[in-house]
């Protein structure tokens, strides 16, 4: 697989998808998530089986993993044997951007939850909250933001600004995981708005100072 040249790599956007993001999500959980919540939940016959777990795992760590061990195994197996050694070092810095950011996506997403403690739905038309001294270091049951969300999108931000030319399916793949959380009641609307932003987030500060070393 090519390395994306430095020209090549797009720029996420920074302060307008910020304050964007964090309007929507106001808003959101201000006035529309308990009814987004139960138009979603619809969806839940169709997510059933196979079209679950393929959307679901997007937002799993190991799949990232997997990402990466082929991003690797592609690009030295289009090297002859004595290949340059700067561009193998090169296409492992584009891999583990790739996976760093889906790894810190998840991690800020659970530290989150400790300081939010806003619990999962529940069925009740309010939101709520665990007290600090109720399994304080436990973010079993916790819903904000979503690290499955955090994680599709922290990953899919990172391969589109490397590779903009799977744009449209990395975003199919995180949506569609997004979908999956809300329909299958793990999560609230406003949950995976968050999770998507803190994933933005992560990837945004992962191609900023992980820069690519040049080739020569």
């Amino acid at each position: 697989m090519p390395i994306p040249s430095k020209s090549s790599i797009s720029q996420l956007p920074s302060g307008s998808l910020l304050l964007g993001a964090f309007t929507l999500f106001t808003i959101l959980s201000a006035h529309f998530d308990f009814k987004l919540l139960g138009v979603v939940e619809l969806l839940k016959p169709y997510l059933r089986g196979d079209a679950y777990y393929l959307f679901r795992i997007w937002g799993s760590l190991w799949t990232w993993i997997a990402i990466t061990i082929f991003l690797l195994a592609g690009h030295r197996a289009g090297q002859s044997p004595k290949g340059d050694k700067s561009k193998t070092v090169s296409a492992s810095l584009v891999a583990a951007r790739i996976l760093i950011s889906a790894a810190l996506s998840g991690l800020l997403a659970e530290l989150l939850k400790l300081i939010v403690r806003r619990e999962r739905p529940a069925g009740l038309e309010h939101y709520v909250f665990r007290n600090i001294t109720d399994h304080t270091w436990s973010t079993s049951g916790l819903g904000l933001p979503s690290s499955h969300a955090a994680v599709a999108f922290g990953g899919s931000f990172a391969l589109i600004a490397l590779f903009p030319q799977l744009r449209w399916p990395a975003l199919l793949m995180a949506t569609g995981c997004v979908i999956t959380r809300v329909a299958m009641g793990a999560h609230y609307p406003s949950d995976v708005l968050a999770g998507a932003w803190v994933g933005w987030l992560s990837s945004y500060l992962t191609t900023t100072y992980l820069k690519q070393q040049p080739t020569p």
